[in-house]
């Protein structure tokens, strides 16, 4: 606190800060500036410093006190070298001075990933849309937004320094702006006509003749003509920043919290005047060399910076953005402020939307800005193997190179000190009591295991082995093709998470920030070839209240997962076009183009156009529209297909009749058997009934024979008494 307190107080800054007066304001302006330029040199650049030395492979040294690595020294000796650096001569030293790699061997393994997956086809962020009519323009927005940051800018060497630079030293900054000054250029054409002049002028409204040679009365042509060009404008600009010329507030729990901050560097008085401000201000300012800014990292990039015997052309400029109640409103508003010279003088003081700047960062810590690196995970395993494999050499050479043990009074001592391959010694008496070798057991094979662990320890830190690129024969070896996939996924994990830690946090931050600096820019109407078709961006229409996600899949799976999925969905395509036609309401063309574009961009084939031709929305509804004439292929399998439901109906239906003809006749020959029952039964019936007639009238005829015979029997009876009576 009293370190905080000291600073402010230091060029007579108050004890208390009134907005109301100027001096005060630019006093508690110039305190803050202070304060995070002596965060940064006493705090920050000091492990910086150490972690680059251990990435160059300048630490561990064989002095461990670290004294040459004095900055002094390096500045008054502009010819020194590392090993004068060092305090050391490579080739003189009578110990080892072999120095492991661990930290730069991390980095570079884990960057290419990190590379490919940022500069892939899967778009690391890309605009959230608000409503669902904001879908197309969201999307035409990504790409013209990546464009500007790929193809307008270097973007694969700014995200190259800046993933190294966080990998290596805790933090890489990326700065952006909009570049609106003038700028012309000159070209000269040879040969040219009058015809040709008139229509080089007309392209370019800005164009103008500085230099026209004689003409040719033959040919009609001058020799030479020079025309002048203004350079179109504005342009989104972006950059890396090295670190060593950031400022950052020592208190802040984050960068978007961040009370101040700043870039400071050496600005050529030239670059000043284009940017607006009068040559003599900048005058008032000049230095030779930013002495007072130096720091071992910058010095490591470019040994002869600091040795220059150039005429002072500079000013160390710096551009801040500050939180801070200059209106007096009890509220902190962010200003753009910017100084000039060591007492960091204001030159420039503006209201400011955003902080123009983004931070990378691989491991963050929470509630601080800067946060752990890949180097702080190896620094130490750096160390112990450099001093394990020094002694191991040191062993082996011992082991090779014995100690000469040499009798002075018996063996002639020049002899003895000569190193020559089959030198002769002379001696008197006995030679194996005058010369004799001591012999050294070389104790390196010991160490072997404790190296082995050391590496395996190095890969369960940084998640970075053999496995991870799908190389260890160890794994590979009787392995089914998901368990290899398994293996390598599990390897991949920790630079999965962090190119999402990096997607998070700074890209997010730059994806944002260039979408807002072309949205606030005044409008350009572009035709850009983006995604291998012709595309007109007007950033009128761009809208700034879109919000930017981060890609959830991002690293997710290998190339060999994704092609695989590819070749699936195409495959997928292709059956549901030919079955139900381009128009269908699943994929067509566009749908079908996009699975072939993701392909080849796996394949790392980034013309697609050279290759398939996209069609443009109106030769789409053509298509669409227009009445196909059936593929003779299509035609004989749809004619083959009918053929077959014609001959399976045809067979069902004579399996019907068959049935229907089979049940009729059952039903025929049941009736037919039900009306001869019926018919027997009416005819047994009938001769029954005959039977009985008869037999009634049998037994009526016997009745009547009876009753006549009785008749008869009366009747003569009667007679018989009749004749009785009459005798």
């Amino acid at each position: 606190m009293e370190q905080l307190f000291a600073s402010f107080k230091e060029g007579g800054a108050p004890d208390a800060y009134d907005p109301a007066d100027p001096a005060t304001y630019e006093q508690f302006i110039q305190a803050l500036i202070r304060d995070s330029r002596d965060y940064e040199g006493s705090v920050l650049a000091p492990v910086r410093d150490k972690s680059q030395k251990y990435y160059y492979g300048l630490l561990p040294s064989l002095n461990p006190d670290g004294s040459p690595y004095s900055d002094t020294l390096i500045i008054q000796d502009p010819d020194a070298t590392y090993e004068q650096i060092l305090g050391y001569d490579q080739e003189s030293a009578n110990k080892s001075t072999y120095v492991s790699t661990d930290v730069r061997d991390a980095v570079m393994l884990m960057l290419p990933s990190l590379i490919r997956l940022f500069g892939s086809s899967q778009k690391p962020v890309f605009l959230n849309p608000r409503t669902p009519a904001d879908v197309d323009a969201a999307e035409q927005q990504t790409n013209y937004i990546n464009y500007v940051f790929w193809q307008d800018n270097p973007g694969f060497l700014i995200l190259y320094g800046a993933f190294k630079d966080a990998m290596t030293v805790k933090t890489g900054f990326v700065k952006w702006w909009t570049d609106d000054h003038k700028e012309f250029k000159r070209k000269t054409f040879i040969n040219v006509n009058p015809q040709q002049i008139q229509m080089l002028l007309s392209q370019d409204v800005t164009a103008q003749i500085v230099h026209q040679g004689p003409l040719d009365p033959q040919m009609g042509t001058y020799d030479e003509v020079t025309f002048r060009y203004q350079v179109d404008k504005p342009l989104i600009k972006v950059a890396g920043v090295p670190p060593e010329e950031m400022r950052l507030d020592r208190y802040a729990r984050s960068f978007a919290t961040s009370r101040i901050v700043g870039h400071q560097r050496v600005v050529a008085i030239d670059e000043l005047v284009a940017m607006g401000y009068p040559r003599e201000l900048c005058a008032n300012f000049l230095q030779s060399q930013d002495i007072q800014n130096f720091t071992m990292e910058s010095q490591l990039r470019n040994p002869g910076r600091y040795n220059s015997t150039r005429v002072g052309d500079g000013v160390l400029y710096g551009e801040w953005y500050i939180k801070v109640d200059a209106d007096g409103d009890g509220h902190a508003e962010l200003r753009y402020i910017c100084t000039m010279g060591e007492d960091n003088e204001i030159v420039h003081d503006d209201y400011a939307n955003r902080v123009k700047f983004a931070v990378f960062g691989v491991d963050p810590i929470s509630h601080t800005i800067v946060g752990d690196s890949v180097a702080d995970y190896v620094t130490d395993i750096q160390r112990i193997k450099t001093n394990m494999m020094r002694g191991v050499l040191d062993s082996l050479a011992e082991s090779i190179n014995p100690k000469t043990v040499v009798n002075e009074l018996t063996t002639n001592i020049d002899d003895a000190l000569n190193d020559d391959l089959g030198a002769v010694i002379r001696t008197r008496g006995n030679p194996n009591e005058a010369v004799s070798f001591s012999t050294t057991p070389f104790a390196g094979q010991q160490a072997m295991p404790v190296l082995e662990m050391l590496n395996d320890i190095f890969q369960r830190r940084t998640g970075l082995s053999d496995a991870a690129k799908g190389l260890d024969p160890k794994q590979l070896q009787s392995s089914t093709e998901i368990g290899v996939q398994a293996i390598i996924n599990g390897q991949q994990e920790r630079t999965e998470l962090v190119a999402r830690v990096l997607a998070e946090t700074g890209f997010k931050d730059l994806f944002l920030g260039l979408y807002n600096e072309i949205a606030e820019s005044p409008n350009q109407r572009r035709t850009l070839r983006i995604n291998g078709a012709w595309t007109d961006i007007d950033t009128g229409a761009f809208d700034a209240s879109m919000g930017v996600e981060v890609n959830p899949t991002l690293g997710k799976g290998s190339d060999t997962i994704r092609m695989m999925t590819l070749q699936q969905i195409k495959a997928d395509q292709q059956m549901i076009m030919q079955q139900f036609g381009v128009t269908n309401p699943v994929c067509g063309i566009q749908e079908y183009l996009n699975t072939i574009s993701d392909m080849l961009d796996i394949a790392n084939i980034k013309n697609v156009g050279r290759y398939f031709r996209t069609p443009d929305p109106q030769t789409l509804a053509a298509i669409a529209a227009t009445p196909k004439e059936p593929d003779p292929m299509a035609a004989a399998a749809k004619a083959q297909m009918e053929k077959v439901k014609s001959d399976t109906a045809q067979a069902l239906a004579d399996q019907q009749f068959k049935q229907e003809k089979q049940d009729q006749d059952d039903a025929f020959r049941r009736e037919k058997l039900a009306q001869e029952t019926i018919y027997d039964a009416a005819k047994l019936k009938l001769e029954q009934e005959q039977i009985r007639r008869e037999h009634d009238a049998a037994l009526g005829n016997v009745a009547a024979n009876m009753f006549k015979a009785q008749q008869q029997a009366a009747a003569a009876a009667a007679k018989a008494d009749a004749q009785r009576s009459g005798q």
